[in-house]
Order: C-alpha cells, then sequence, then structure tokens
C-alpha cells in the first residue's frame, strides 16, 4: 500500500513496525554474532596462546606461596663457613661423633644447617672414607667439604700396650708424656701428703678432665695417656693410661689391669698398692651410682661387674694377689670440687 495513500495515524503504525523489525533483526544478528564467537573461542582458539597478564600475574603469586626460592635474599651470594673439620682416624668396630667440634657461621643466617653424609663409611671394615659435610643458609647458598675417615684393623690383642710394664714408646714420646704429666702432678698433689691422698686427688682430677669419647690410639699406653693430656678428651684407654702416668710420676706402684672378656667392649684400669695390698682403681667415669672404683677389691669389683654386663671382668690368676679389706664406699665419692676449687 503507497504510504500516501494512508492516513496519519496508519503511516505512524507502519513506521513503527518497520523500525521494531529493524531493531529485531539488529538484535538477532548481534545475538548470531556472539554465538558465532563464543564457538570459535571454546573449538577454535590456539592451543599455544599465551595467558592474559592477569592470569600470568596469579600464576606468579601461586609459584611464589610454594617456591621456597621466592624467600630467599637475591643479594646474598655468600655460603656458609664450615670450621673444625680434621680427618678422623678410628679403630675397627669403634664409633665416630662426626659433628663433634665443627661449627657453621653464616654472614647474613644466624643458623644455617649443616648435613653430614658418612653413608659410605663402614666402621666394621678397615679402610679410607670419605665423608661430605654440607652447610646451607636461608638464602639457599651452599658449601661442602669433605675429610677422610681411616678405619685401622684392630690390634690382637688390643691389650698389648695396656698388659705390658713397659713403655711401649719412644724415648721422645715417653719424655713428653712425663713432660705434660709433670706439669698436672704439681697442680693436682703437694709433698707432704699422704700416698693415699695423693692417689684419691689423681683418681678425682682424672675422672673429671676428660670429655669421654669412643676412639683412642691403643698402640701405646704412653700415647694414649700423651692424648689425654693433650686434649682432655679420650676413652677408657685414656683415663687408665693417664692414670697410670701420674700414679707413676707420684712415686705409687701400679700395675695395668684387662678386661678379658672383651665381647662386649674393652675396658682398662689400674692395680694400685699404698703399702697395705693392691687394690682397684679405675677413674673412667660411668652412669649411676657406686661407681668410685678408688681401692676397691675383688669382691667390690666383681659385684659392680656381675651387675653391669660383665664390666670388670679380668683373670684373677694373672695379677699380683689383692687385698681383701673393704676401705672404699663405692656410693660416696668426694667432691672434686671440694679438693680442686677455681
Amino acid at each position: 500500500m503507497d504510504n500516501k495513500n494512508l492516513s496519519p495515524r496508519q503511516a505512524a503504525r507502519r513506521r513503527r513496525a518497520i523500525r521494531n523489525r529493524i531493531i529485531f533483526g539488529a538484535v538477532l544478528l548481534a545475538m548470531l554474532v556472539a554465538v558465532i564467537l563464543l564457538c570459535v573461542a571454546i573449538f577454535g582458539g590456539d592451543g599455544d596462546a599465551k595467558p592474559s597478564s592477569s592470569s600470568s600475574a596469579a600464576n606468579t603469586d601461586t609459584q611464589g606461596a610454594d617456591d621456597p626460592q621466592a624467600s630467599q635474599n637475591p643479594f646474598d651470594t655468600t655460603g656458609p663457613v664450615i670450621e673444625g673439620l680434621k680427618d678422623i682416624t678410628v679403630e675397627e668396630g669403634g664409633t665416630v661423633s662426626y659433628k663433634s667440634g665443627v661449627t657453621v657461621t653464616d654472614d647474613t643466617d644466624p643458623n644455617p644447617t649443616l648435613d653430614v653424609d658418612a653413608s659410605a663409611v663402614d666402621l666394621s671394615v678397615p679402610g679410607t672414607y670419605t665423608v661430605t659435610y654440607t652447610a646451607t643458609d636461608a638464602s639457599g647458598n651452599l658449601t661442602e667439604e669433605e675429610i677422610t675417615v681411616t678405619v685401622t684393623a684392630k690390634t690382637t690383642p688390643a691389650s698389648s700396650a695396656a698388659s705390658s710394664d713397659g713403655y711401649d714408646a719412644s724415648d721422645e714420646d715417653v719424655s713428653y708424656m712425663k713432660y705434660l704429666g709433670g706439669l698436672y702432678l704439681k697442680q693436682i698433689v703437694k709433698d707432704d701428703m699422704s700416698l693415699k691422698e695423693k692417689a684419691m686427688r689423681i683418681w678425682l682430677w682424672v675422672n673429671w678432665n676428660c670429655d669421654y669419647v669412643s676412639t683412642s690410639d691403643k698402640s701405646s699406653w704412653v700415647k694414649g695417656a700423651t692424648q689425654y693430656f693433650d686434649t682432655h678428651k679420650g676413652d677408657c684407654f685414656n683415663y687408665y693410661a693417664a692414670s697410670r702416668a701420674l700414679l707413676e710420676l707420684a712415686g705409687i706402684e701400679v700395675k695395668p689391669v684387662v678386661k678379658s672378656d672383651s665381647s662386649h667392649s674393652d675396658h682398662y684400669w689400674c692395680l694400685v698398692n699404698l703399702g697395705d695390698g693392691w687394690y682397684h682403681f679405675d677413674a673412667t667415669p660411668r652412669d649411676g651410682g657406686g661407681d668410685y672404683f678408688f681401692l676397691v677389691t675383688d669382691e667390690q669389683i666383681d659385684a659392680y661387674s656381675e651387675a653391669h654386663e660383665n664390666s670388670h671382668i679380668f683373670d684373677h690368676n694373672a695379677y699380683p694377689a689383692r687385698a681383701t679389706a673393704i676401705i672404699t664406699d663405692m656410693n660416696a665419692q668426694p667432691d672434686y670440687y671440694d679438693y680442686f676449687k677455681e
């Protein structure tokens, strides 16, 4: 119908109808385009497309929460310093404290960690092994150092040095041992003391002034005594050897005793004679009470040994006859500081 033949009202209605169709068509077209773009985005997107900047930022934040490197100090590039390392020699079947005397410091981290890898060491097989120390600070800086552990064959019998009345050492070693022992003896005893008082003070001093470690050079009791005097560290052999050296230097008659059954452990101590017979003298410290082994009889030491896994079992026929009169309460050890006050 020609618009010219329409009334004004009809013409207005027709224009509205045409406009509505145009709007509807535009909306429909827009919806169709949106559907097409959505399908392309879902099914036709580039699998290698980079994530948006917001996605990358979110991913970075997530990595920072899980990655321990994120907390490191990027300006700290200096590793910790390991000090006190030294090669170790230990007798077959012995034990080693790998961190004893070892310290770790760092220029920024007050508490750097230290890991020791001694997995290659077999203390039951003689040989030379490598031990690795790794120190790490909070910034992830590492310092690695290595030492060697030499496991020596166990001497047979292991007690050969202790059972000899001789020095089993060179003249030079004997002179050095006597020199060191003489210096300490001057601090321990006085000339006007009785032999018993001298022996008691030697027992207390040897018992207190050594850190117990599980290794020693048992090739010579002279070297064992020197190790005690030099380092104040050692095992029962060093306690025995230092006691023997000081007792001899003090003019006290002394003989070595060796544990006869070493299947559980070795042990060494002394017999002393102060004029009234031979008594047992063992300054090696032990846990628990009743271990004041100063001038004790066979009866006393046998009873202790039986209650403590044969700690002092020995061949009673291999040594001079011992005194039988009990003169020492094994639970009454004197206080060290009553005799050696600062």
